[in-house]
């Protein structure tokens, strides 16, 4: 997972750094989102995780997963913000409600729909290396550092206990005295490299599918 990290450094810094992206919701909200040399930044959602879910409707994996991430959003609301990316033919009326009534209740971004998000998911796979195959995760953590990807179904609890690995709480400026009678405990925390490094053995695969996987 580092190597992956060390892969978008590297291709953020050959390409032109700190692209900006404007980015429409299924329901007509603004997402903008700055794509950094070491990460992400989402102007919506600050100091938060972010989890960029790859799915389409016509793969079934992506479909059984997204009770998973509505409960997961749900439970992890004040520190994570999922953001589904549907890389599969447009979304229809009928298949918006659909995905709602299965449980989505994050933004979704209908790839098929601009240009803006056409763009922005390709730089994304350019970046992380991405196949084509679904469901796809990407992580950062709040501060917007990329944290690793994964591919396939993903279990609740795997998630919740990398979530929990890559959000690093933020110490007001008032608590900052107090930092120095923490537990010798804190100092054990993962670095980001070590972090990174553990993050394809945390999170549990189930299944994945192609882009182009037909409808059931």
């Amino acid at each position: 997972m580092f190597k992956k990290v060390m892969v978008w450094a590297l291709l953020v810094v050959a390409m032109v750094a700190n692209q900006s992206f404007t980015l429409k919701t299924v329901d007509g909200k603004a997402i903008h989102i700055e794509v950094k040399k070491n990460g992400i930044s989402v102007k919506e959602y600050p100091n938060k995780v972010i989890i960029l879910d790859f799915f389409g409707k016509h793969c079934p994996p992506c479909r059984m997963e997204i009770p998973i991430l509505g409960d997961l959003q749900k439970k992890l609301q004040d520190r994570l913000q999922i953001i589904g990316l549907h890389v599969q033919e447009p979304l229809s009326k009928e298949d918006i409600a659909e995905l709602k009534r299965r449980g989505i209740n994050y933004p979704v971004i209908d790839y098929a729909t601009s240009r803006s998000s056409q763009e922005f998911v390709e730089l994304l796979g350019r970046l992380t290396g991405w196949g084509g195959s679904i469901p796809y995760m990407l992580f950062f953590d709040n501060k917007g550092i990329y944290a690793g990807s994964h591919l396939g179904m993903a279990m609740e609890e795997s998630l919740e206990k990398f979530v929990a690995d890559i959000y690093h709480p933020v110490i007001s400026v008032s608590s900052a005295s107090r930092s120095a009678t923490i537990s010798s405990s804190s100092s054990s925390s993962k670095t980001p490299a070590s972090a990174h490094s553990s993050s394809s053995s945390v999170i549990s695969a189930d299944s994945n599918t192609s882009v182009s996987s037909q409808k059931e």
